[in-house]
C-alpha cells in the first residue's frame, strides 16, 4: 500500500519485520516510525513500537506510544481495550499517577468499579506519601462516590478533612459514617464517630441528630448526657 508519494508502507513494514528477526530491535523501530508519520492512525504499529521500545529499554518512549493507542481506543469508544492498553503503562511505569488515574476513570465508564476503587486507592495513598493533601482527598471523594458506605473511606476522608481545616466536611462524614455503622452494629466504631463528630460540633449544631443516633447505643447516650 502507498501512502503519500513514493512511500511503500508494505515494502516498509516487510523491512522492519526483517529488523525484527535478526534483533535489530532499533532499526525495527526506526522503520515503524516512518510508518506512523505517514499513518498515524495504525493502532497496531503504534502498539508494536511501544513494545519494541519497552524490550529495548526506552520505557519513556514506550508509555509516549501506548498512550496513544489506549487513548485512541477510549475515544473509539473501546473501553475494554483501552483499559488493557492501561494496564500494560501502569505495569511499565506503576508510579504514574496520570496512567493511575486514567485507568481508575477507564474502569468506572466499564463499571467495573471494585477495578476502579482500587487504583483510586492507589492514586490516594501515592498522593498522601508526596504531601499533596488535597488531591488524596479529590481521590478518597471518587471512592466515596463509586462505595458511599465504606466506612474505612469515609473515615480516612474525614481525618484528612481535619489535617486540612475543613472541620465542617469532617463533621459531616464522621457522622455519615455513624449511620453507616449502626446500620451494621458496628456499635463501638459506630460510638467512635459519633464522638468525634460532637468533638468538632462544640456548638452542638448536630445534637438532636446525634441524639438519635444514641438511642441506639447507650455509650453514646452517656457521652450526651455529660456535654
Amino acid at each position: 500500500m502507498a501512502l503519500g508519494f513514493g512511500f511503500n508502507k508494505v515494502k516498509v513494514m516487510a523491512a522492519a519485520e526483517k529488523y525484527v528477526q535478526s534483533g535489530k530491535l532499533q532499526n525495527a523501530i526506526a522503520e515503524y516510525e516512518k510508518v506512523v508519520k505517514e499513518d498515524p492512525k495504525d493502532l497496531t504499529v503504534l502498539n508494536t513500537i511501544g513494545d519494541l521500545c519497552s524490550r529495548i529499554g526506552q520505557n519513556e518512549h514506550a508509555v509516549h506510544y501506548f498512550k496513544k493507542v489506549g487513548e485512541a481506543y477510549a475515544t473509539a469508544g473501546f473501553t475494554v481495550k483501552a483499559i488493557a492498553m492501561y494496564k500494560k503503562l501502569t505495569k511499565l511505569s506503576p508510579h504514574s499517577l496520570e496512567c493511575l488515574q486514567r485507568l481508575a476513570e477507564l474502569y468506572t465508564v466499564q463499571g467495573l468499579y471494585n477495578d476502579a476503587r482500587s487504583q483510586y486507592v492507589a492514586v490516594a495513598e501515592t498522593h498522601l506519601k508526596s504531601g499533596n493533601n488535597d488531591d488524596a482527598a479529590k481521590s478518597f471523594q471518587k471512592i466515596l462516590e463509586l462505595d458511599p458506605d465504606n466506612t474505612a473511606m469515609q473515615t480516612k476522608l474525614a481525618d484528612l478533612y481535619i489535617k486540612l481545616g475543613k472541620k465542617t466536611e469532617a463533621r459531616a462524614i464522621y457522622f455519615t459514617a455513624a449511620q453507616s455503622l449502626y446500620a451494621k452494629q458496628s456499635m463501638e466504631a459506630a460510638d467512635e464517630a459519633l464522638a468525634k463528630v460532637l468533638q468538632l460540633d462544640p456548638k452542638n449544631v448536630m445534637r438532636c441528630s446525634c441524639a438519635e443516633l444514641s438511642r441506639r447505643s447507650p455509650a453514646t447516650a452517656l457521652m450526651l448526657s455529660i456535654i
